[in-house]
Order: structure tokens, then C-alpha cells, then sequence
């Protein structure tokens, strides 16, 4: 199939926004751009996950898939389904067709979510220190309650260390104080009281892990 300068501009135009969507929802997720003129992957956003390629062609499942949706009522053609990778892996999957001039299908659209991505995987999109495009800590809140502002926090950083295998059990609070550190949390009046509370350990201890991870990144 042949398609034209226009249709070009209009599978061009998904490059950017995949980079966007692939960004905000995480390395969790796979997403892939079919240019039908070729029947070839135009774009790939992490394609770590199945090893595939700009220039791979279009898969026969995919392709199956697309005459469904096809089918499909007009402005509703896309479809959501589980499947699994060659590689056996589960995923959640959606396919939609994307229209050129005309009304002709030039494209596809497809969006795979790994079903095995680890949690702690999944959470860090939702953590700012873990965002790639986080340029600085970031302590505002729609709450102008401060001690809201530290809960939210202490729940975000407990959630990622606790999660976090790697890290012993004892070291645990520690990890977490070094985290709210480093997210500016203890910029906040009255915090090292609050955090003390909330993790149920002495004001000293938690003044002993914030002298001791500055002491470190001085040295």
C-alpha cells in the first residue's frame, strides 16, 4: 500500500507523544508504531522487553488483531486483550488503527504493559527521585498542611524501601530518613519530630541517620 506525504506527517506526529507516554507510564511498558505502507516498526519505546527493532516487520498476531479492530464501530476501534511474548512473558496489551487521509488505516498503534514488572519497578514512575525527567526534589503539595506534606512523603519513600529486597530489615528506617533527606522534607518545621512519630523511633536516631548520610556525601 502506498501512502502519502500527509499520512507520513500523521504517523510522524505519534513519535513524540510515544516518547512522552513512555516516560510518564515507565520501563514497564512497551510501545510500538506500524507504518502499513511498509508493514514495518516505525518507532519503538522500550524495546528491551522483546528484543525488537525500528525496521522489524509487523508481527501476524498484530496484524490478526488489526482486522478485529477493524471490525470494529467507527471511533471505538481499538481492542484490549492479554496475550504473552515468544518469550512466554504475560502481558496486557491494546491495539488501535491509526486513520490518514481519507479515512485509510496507515498505522498501528500498540501499547504492552508486562504483567512481571516488578512492583518496585511500577512504583518508582510514581516517585520523583526515580523520574529521569526529575530535574530537583520536589516538596510542593496541593495540601498546604505541612504535616500532610510529610506523611505523603514518608508514604511514597517507605513504600519504595520496603519494597527494596536488597535493603535489610534494620536498615529500613534508615533508608527511609536518607530518602525523605534527600526529597527536602526535612526543610519543613517541626519534620524530624513528625517523622520520629510516625516511624516510632527517637528524635535522636533520626538526627543520628541525617548527621551520618551528610557526613558521608561530605566525605
Amino acid at each position: 500500500m502506498k501512502i502519502t506525504k500527509t499520512d507520513r506527517e500523521i504517523l510522524n506526529s505519534y513519535i513524540q507523544t510515544m516518547k512522552g507516554m513512555g516516560a510518564f507510564l515507565g520501563s514497564g511498558y512497551e510501545l510500538i508504531l506500524y507504518n502499513l505502507e511498509n508493514q514495518s516498526i516505525m518507532m519503538i519505546v522500550n524495546g528491551e522487553h522483546s528484543s525488537r527493532k525500528i525496521g522489524d516487520s509487523i508481527t501476524d498476531k498484530d496484524l490478526n488483531i488489526l482486522e478485529k479492530a477493524k471490525k470494529m464501530e467507527e471511533g471505538n476501534q481499538h481492542l484490549v486483550y492479554f496475550s504473552r511474548n515468544s518469550s512466554g512473558e504475560p502481558m496486557k496489551s491494546m491495539i488501535t488503527p491509526i486513520d490518514g487521509s481519507n479515512h485509510k488505516i496507515i498505522g498501528v498503534l500498540c501499547i504492552n504493559f508486562y504483567l512481571n514488572t516488578s512492583f518496585v519497578k511500577v512504583m518508582g514512575t510514581f516517585l520523583p527521585e526515580h523520574n529521569s525527567s526529575q530535574k530537583a526534589p520536589v516538596i510542593d503539595s496541593f495540601s498546604e498542611d505541612p504535616q500532610s506534606i510529610i506523611l505523603q512523603s514518608l508514604q511514597e519513600a517507605k513504600a519504595q524501601i520496603e519494597g527494596d529486597t536488597s535493603i535489610p530489615a534494620t536498615e529500613k528506617n534508615k533508608a527511609i530518613i536518607e530518602q525523605l533527606l534527600v526529597n527536602g522534607i526535612f526543610q519543613i518545621k517541626n519534620s524530624v519530630v513528625i517523622v520520629s512519630e510516625l516511624l516510632s523511633i527517637s528524635k535522636n536516631t533520626v538526627y543520628l541517620h541525617i548527621r551520618n548520610y551528610k557526613t558521608k556525601q561530605n566525605n
